[in-house]
């Protein structure tokens, strides 16, 4: 009980820290990568809670999901909720069957947490939100995408009781599995729930000969060029990122190449109206902050932890996680969020507040420029058991990070490190070319050196790979020159001695 007063305490003074400005807040809840095993083997002392080498157990799935309507609904009714996708188990041996059961599962709790009458909830379809896995047809008229898209939008038991609610002009989720709700504040919200399968590199059944698959990049211009003449603020919500993991940024890439660089084109072009994107599918807490072709930062993405605990191999283990936002609804700015843990190594765990982030990083809010200025922090600062350290606990909700090879302990706790330096392009470089130019220089030593964004600004290096490349141009100049003297130098002698 006293730890519910505290807890509820904290709450209070979060807000209250909000309602002194005078500020209209609104606040909405992300929910992840549940990947809920129905048939949850219970082995040990943990009981039916967790063990990191399953996916969810039923009671993790249930209780975070009432946490939204326990700690959430009754203090600060959340405006909308975003269910991020990834909801069936991860194992091998899944059926259609678990993903139908699984999602049934959800639904039921979200429904019976947030009355369907005033809180609408988001789902975004993910990779294991379909089956097979990973897979969905990218072509227009593919019936097994239409049919299960459909199934989504009419079945009680799954999406219907939101997506009914989502309809614009051209209803088009029974079609292509993407949608747009509009959230009535007194200054209306637009929230895009997209569908990153068709563009996800690991989707065996992407063409990358179709050019706009689904007509969803021109449906996302035509919201976005809307609510750009009308003033209204836009949130995208998806599963799969932009961008490259922080853990294995020089190896892989989450979208097609192509897709991934329409993609952030477009939310550079309407920064202005963009207020963040929430992604999910890594499992693991982070951001990324979107710069213009000048460097500046323009925009973010925040990266939902995972409510699955399961090990990702390379990576490591993580406590189950769900996120509350806080957002100005006069203005869109993110103002904070609140991260709530199950630390499973406990004997009956309870869900707990990990952090806020304004405060773990000394933070006015979350817009790109403030995260942009932390960033640079953990470009340029050791600070193990500072800023930096804190984030690096927070990814995994306090548990430990694999130590990957050439990594030292596993921690990245120098700033001049391969790991930190990896971390840090895939957190800034969102485009193809610039983080390719980014982790050349993380591959040139073994402590190199990145410009901070304020550098890059001041054209302190012009791009990311300007300064070895100087270098390289120096050095292949002078052989050139070199060769050319000594040539000369040859010819003249062979006069001479004629």
């Amino acid at each position: 009980m006293i730890g519910i007063v505290l807890f509820r305490c904290s709450f209070v003074l979060l807000f209250l820290g909000f309602r002194a400005t005078s500020r209209n807040v609104g606040t909405f809840w992300h929910f992840t990568d549940f990947h809920v095993n129905m048939s949850y083997d219970i082995r040990n002392n943990s009981g039916s809670w967790g063990q990191y080498d399953q996916d969810t157990s039923p009671i993790v799935a249930f209780t975070g999901i009432e946490l939204g309507n326990d700690y959430g609904y009754a203090e600060n009714k959340p405006d909308f909720v975003i269910w991020g996708g990834g909801s069936a188990p991860q194992g091998a041996t899944a059926t259609a069957r678990d993903l139908r059961e699984s999602l049934a599962f959800l639904s039921l709790h979200f429904r019976n947490a947030f009355p369907t009458d005033q809180i609408p909830i988001i789902p975004v379809m993910g990779t294991h939100d379909v089956y097979p896995p990973n897979k969905m047809s990218p072509t227009l008229h593919d019936q097994d995408r239409i049919k299960w898209c459909t199934e989504l939008a009419t079945n009680e038991s799954l999406w219907q009781p939101w997506l009914h609610d989502a309809e614009t002009k051209e209803f088009i989720f029974h079609k292509n599995c993407y949608m747009l709700f509009t959230i009535p504040n007194k200054k209306p919200l637009i929230v895009l729930g997209l569908n990153s399968l068709v563009w996800y590199t690991n989707n065996s059944l992407v063409d990358e000969r179709i050019v706009d698959p689904l007509n969803q990049f021109q449906w996302i211009m035509d919201n976005l060029e809307y609510a750009k003449k009308n003033t209204i603020k836009v949130i995208l919500a998806m599963h799969v990122p932009f961008g490259a993991p922080e853990n294995g940024a020089k190896d892989y890439r989450h979208l097609k190449e192509a897709y991934n660089e329409i993609l952030v084109e477009l939310i550079r072009n309407y920064s202005s109206v963009i207020i963040t994107t929430i992604a999910s599918h890594e499992h693991i807490d982070a951001f990324r902050v979107i710069l213009d072709k000048k460097y500046h930062p323009v925009g973010t993405m925040f990266l939902g932890p995972a409510v699955s605990p399961r090990h990702i191999e390379g990576i490591g283990s993580n406590n189950p996680r769900i996120r509350q936002f806080f957002y100005d609804r006069d203005t869109g700015v993110i103002l904070n969020y609140r991260q709530f843990y199950l630390n499973l190594t406990q004997d009956g765990p309870s869900w707990k507040v990990e952090y806020n982030a304004t405060g773990e990083y000394n933070l006015k809010n979350l817009t790109a420029t403030e995260l942009g200025k932390l960033l640079d922090e953990f470009t340029t600062e050791d600070d193990k058991d500072g800023r930096w350290g804190a984030y690096w606990k927070h990814q995994l909700g306090g548990r430990p990070h694999e130590k990957p090879p050439k990594r030292g302990d596993g921690e990245c706790p120098e700033a001049r490190s391969v790991c930190r330096c990896e971390q840090i392009c895939s957190i800034r470089h969102l485009d193809v070319k610039t983080l390719n130019e980014c982790l050349k220089i993380c591959q040139s030593s073994d402590t190199p050196h990145l410009n901070t964004i304020e550098d890059l600004i001041n054209g302190k290096g012009g791009n990311e790979a300007s300064n070895a490349g100087t270098i390289v141009g120096i050095v292949i100049g002078v052989l050139l020159l070199a060769g050319v003297l000594i040539g000369i130098g040859f010819i003249l002698y062979r006069r001479w001695r004629n």
